[in-house]
């Protein structure tokens, strides 16, 4: 097994020290930077038994040699005899630790060794890039540690068979991403919070690096023993788990990719159950969502079903990172491929940029990417907005492109879901959008090519390699330009998949103002015709009930009576969301006839009084089929009937059974608290003594249940060393232009 530590750079190769340090030798570090080491790259903090069994202090000097197969010799650390012969005096280095990435030969090591104890250091160890690379091999918790040495190995020899497979695949995915990861608090978080719980939610803004720490998970996952990673991207998918195996599952975006999908919440309440058999019989599950979409998902999940989704949220807070992260990021993707030219014009605003706080991962990827400088001005004004206002930014790239490079990103547009096949054959969409942009399919093929790694990507899967973008915010920027241009509208209307599209438009004056691209009136009769034959699923309830104006429910209602028959037939109390959006936007719209809204309402209250269910108090969306004094009815007589004598609620729940009494009761009391904030009632002793005696059953029979069958799958503990900041960012790109 062989790594070329010599590609991960200086900063990169002395974490990767310091990771050495805290998991091979046991002892945390605290690592310093540039000429305010005071001579230190890395010191072990704390004291520990010396050679002679006296406490002692060490240090560590991290000697990086960025050429290829070099060897250390003696006159790369002349400058250091001094340092060390000024912190042995100091106490500092008793014992003296030199690590390098290069070759060190016997001779080269008794001579360093002996210049360093004739300065005053009592004991002088030198451990080469051959020791460092077997500690790789042989330790998978130390490459989790430090990932991105998996970009820079043979996979082959540390992960076989399908795994190797997998992981390869995901390595592919990744592209530049690997080589430029630098791992940060919310990565330890994730990895600590998925050994705790087997389960973890990435949560995060747009860019700022959930996916590709999901991805890294998923590589540790394979390295450490799990049988297999799949990356899911619906609730149906959940049966590819295999009881009893170790398995890792992610899933992207689960609740959408770019807004709240209303119509995943029914399914994934569903499968809460499953979700938490796969967790206790092995499996390891990571959600990545977006901050915003997270929220609106919250309110809708049956989080009591599955509590981890509480418990296990690792919250990837650009805002947290600290300026060196920040700095060893931008670092790395400027130094990557850009040329030595840009490189230098960009030095000296690279500090600047790194302790923004509206810095994003995603920003650091652009600047390092000449697609995106080429015709960027490089001012502090200018640098400033593309950080502090990036989907504007990308906006103005993808306007700035060629016809054949703006038709290539149109095409993986209408395709974003399932990508676009490669090699790119003749198709429907194919043929709309080089007939209506005016370009070739031979430039567009061209052009997509050209984008690699850039806007956008090329994957391999089991059935072929397809195209999609290379970030997610792609689609964020041309659904803005789409929104602008009433062509590109048309298009979009005219040749986007259904689910696509009613994920996606809406039909109403005020969907630019949420996101949405916007179907102009004009065109509402072509897409009342599309949707005629389309079946009124959750997709289908969600679009009309949450993105529709009344002209065109006007329209949908003559083409399809089939949904005020649903309506009529409909049980409202236990709808999905996506139904109740449907019933509230006809109601709220007076499209729904009279005697059917009163039924709804009737049967909205029968319901929440029978079976304590008090998400009606403050449902905004079902609150808009009532009429205010049928609300103000129904509010008292679930009052009346839950809430005016304290004392006998218990007892009223020996009328219910259900196969989940434990999940039962703590829905009992759950809606009990929603219903005692709703109604302003303070906690006095008759509500301590009715929690109480709830928390006490449960308590009593999660004992009579038996533990699950299966030991599960752990994965190797991560410790984080403990790191001082950087004095100064900027020491970092004093090389970024070498």
């Amino acid at each position: 097994m062989n790594y070329d530590l010599s590609k991960l750079g200086w900063k990169a190769f002395q974490d990767l020290a310091a990771a050495v340090a805290a998991e091979v030798l046991k002892r945390p570090v605290q690592t310093f930077l540039g000429s305010n080491d005071g001579g230190r790259d890395a010191a072990f903090l704390g004291r520990w038994k010396g050679l002679d069994g006296i406490p002692a202090k060490s240090t560590i000097q991290c000697k990086f040699l960025g050429k290829p197969g070099a060897s250390l010799a003696l006159s790369h650390l002349k400058d250091e005899l001094p340092k060390a012969e000024k912190l042995a005096a100091d106490g500092l280095a008793d014992d003296y630790i030199i690590m390098t990435n290069a070759g060190v030969s016997g001779e080269a090591d008794a001579q360093i060794c002996a210049a360093f104890e004739g300065v005053g250091v009592k004991k002088c160890r030198t451990f080469g890039g051959t020791w460092i690379v077997q500690q790789l091999t042989e330790n998978p918790k130390l490459r989790m540690l430090v990932p991105r040495v998996y970009g820079i190995g043979d996979l082959s020899h540390i992960i076989t068979g399908h795994g190797y497979k997998q992981a390869k695949a995901i390595l592919d995915s990744m592209g530049s991403d690997l080589s430029c990861f630098v791992p940060t608090d919310a990565y330890r978080s994730a990895v600590k919070t998925l050994q705790a719980h087997g389960f973890a939610i990435l949560l995060g803004d747009p860019a700022s690096g959930k996916s590709t720490i999901a991805a890294i998970l998923a590589l540790g996952a394979i390295d450490d023993g799990c049988l297999g990673a799949l990356k899911i991207n619906s609730p149906e998918q959940l049966n590819l788990w295999h009881p009893g195996e170790k398995q890792f599952l992610w899933v992207d975006d689960a609740f959408g990719p770019n807004h709240f999908d209303a119509s995943r919440m029914s399914r994934w309440n569903a499968e809460l159950g499953t979700l938490r058999a796969a967790v206790e019989g092995g499996a390891r599950i990571v959600f990545t969502s977006r901050n915003y979409i997270w929220e609106a998902a919250k309110p809708h999940l049956k989080t009591s079903a599955f509590s981890l989704l509480k418990e296990s949220q690792v919250v990837v807070n650009v805002q947290a990172l600290s300026d060196e992260e920040r700095a060893q990021m931008l670092y790395n993707h400027v130094r990557r491929v850009q040329p030595q030219e840009m490189r230098q014009r960009l030095k000296p605003f690279l500090p600047a940029i790194a302790v923004n706080k509206a810095f994003l991962p995603e920003t650091a990827r652009r600047l390092g990417d000449p697609l995106f400088t080429k015709n960027l001005a490089i001012s502090d004004e200018r640098l400033t907005r593309l950080v502090e206002h990036p989907v504007e930014f990308l906006t103005e790239v993808l306007a700035q492109l060629d016809d054949p490079s703006r038709a290539a990103i149109a095409l993986i547009f209408l395709n974003s879901q399932t990508g676009v096949p490669s090699p790119i054959k003749a198709t429907p969409s194919l043929e709309m959008v080089t007939r209506l942009m005016g370009v070739k399919p031979a430039d567009l093929a061209r052009a997509m090519q050209h984008l690699n790694d850039s806007l956008t990507r090329l994957i391999s899967e089991d059935d072929g390699d397809r195209w999609v973008f290379r970030h997610a915010t792609v689609t964020d920027a041309f659904a803005t330009l789409v929104s602008a241009s009433p062509e590109l509208v048309e298009l979009y209307a005219h040749g986007a998949k259904l689910d696509r599209l009613l994920g996606e438009v809406a039909c109403h004056p005020k969907a630019a103002e949420n996101g949405r691209i916007r179907i102009p009136p004009a065109l509402y009769p072509g897409l009342v015709a599309r949707l005629k034959a389309c079946p009124l699923d959750e997709s289908l309830k969600s679009f009309l009930g949450a993105r529709c104006e009344k002209a065109f429910l006007v329209l949908i209602l003559e083409a399809r009576p089939d949904i005020l028959e649903w309506a009529a037939q409909v049980q409202a109390g236990g709808q999905t969301l996506s139904g109740k959006l449907l019933i509230a936007a006809l109601a709220s719209c007076d499209l729904l006839p009279k005697e059917v809204r009163q039924s709804i309402v009737a049967d909205i209250r029968k319901h929440s009084i029978t079976w304590l269910d008090a998400e009606p108090l403050t449902d905004k969306v079902l609150r808009q089929v009532f009429k205010d004094a049928e609300f103000v009815d129904y509010t008292e007589a679930f009052r009346t009937e839950w809430l005016s004598d304290i004392p006998s609620i218990f007892s009223k729940f020996g009328r219910y059974s259900s196969d989940d009494e434990v999940g039962m009761y703590r829905d009992f009391k759950e809606n009990l608290q929603a219903a005692q904030a709703y109604f302003e009632l303070e906690c006095d002793e008759a509500f301590d003594e009715l929690y109480a005696e709830i928390d006490a059953h449960i308590e009593e029979l999660e004992t009579r249940q038996q533990p699950p069958d299966g030991s599960a799958w752990t994965p190797s503990s991560m410790e984080k060393s403990s790191v001082a900041p950087a004095e100064a960012a900027g020491l970092i790109f004093h090389d970024v232009d070498a």
